[in-house]
């Protein structure tokens, strides 16, 4: 292993115990093979009853399979979905971290937005701009408000935006990245470099590292092919100037008390 980290640990995988293909015995396999530390992070929702880790019971048996496993223990909770609300503390402090991620915002008619949308819905098909402001306002509450370290791939922005302008200062504004950047610093939550969806763009990881936020790399590998993969996300953390210093440092905790 390299006495460099940046590169060489990967603080958000899948396993099949949610959506990946992987069991957790050849994600380790895969990681040694790679010489890459992981994360397990599976998605711990209610969203999908038949795919996701969706009760306490299963969140209780999924961190006990983690226990003696040679990875940190983590979970992906989504800001839509309200289990990480749910469940107890002594359940929730078993996590060595926890990831947040915005796999659908809130918007202000009561409906919920997606930022995978392909087209913007009605009535928000003629305000564009209004429905990345509610996005990047939903991401500021989501780390303030979750009990999280690290924000997973969360500057995804709805392609039916970048069909109106291909040009992602257009959508992530000085102003929108700053905002964001002050809640991720006020919160001392970390910003995922997603290695899968080639996020953030460096002109808001080059404002984010001189405001002092943390950082960690993420493959959010569900394949073969994806786990352990960090080629891109390390290229761009070394080019806007990331060092490990500005990494996000998981400890392995076993029964320890909460983070946050």
């Amino acid at each position: 292993m390299s006495a460099e980290r940046l590169g060489r640990q990967d603080l958000h995988c899948h396993t099949n115990m949610s959506d990946g293909d992987l069991t957790l015995e050849r994600v380790v396999a895969r990681a040694r093979e790679l010489g890459v530390e992981v994360g397990i992070a599976d998605h711990v929702s209610s969203r999908n009853t038949e795919r996701f880790v969706s009760s306490e019971a299963r969140v209780r048996a999924y961190l006990d399979a983690l226990e003696d496993a040679p990875v940190f223990r983590s979970g992906e909770f989504c800001w839509c979905d309200e289990m990480w609300k749910e469940l107890p503390a002594e359940v929730m402090d078993r996590f060595d971290y926890r990831v947040g991620s915005n796999h659908g915002f809130y918007l202000p008619d009561g409906t919920m937005g997606s930022p995978w949308w392909q087209e913007l819905p009605e009535p928000w098909s003629g305000r564009p701009q209004e429905v990345m402001d509610v996005m990047v306002d939903n991401l500021c509450e989501m780390v303030r408000t979750m009990p999280i370290q690290i924000a997973a791939h969360s500057t995804l922005t709805p392609p039916a935006l970048f069909g109106l302008e291909n040009d992602v200062d257009a959508w992530w504004t000085d102003e929108r990245e700053d905002r964001y950047i002050e809640a991720l610093e006020e919160s001392g939550v970390a910003l995922e470099i997603s290695n899968r969806y080639r996020l953030p763009h460096d002109r808001l990881l080059w404002k984010a590292l001189r405001a002092g936020v943390r950082f960690s790399l993420g493959s959010d590998g569900h394949t073969q092919g994806q786990v352990a993969q960090l080629g891109w996300a390390a290229e761009t953390a070394r080019r806007v100037g990331i060092t490990d210093r500005e990494l996000f440092a998981p400890e392995r905790r076993r029964g320890g008390s909460s983070q946050r």
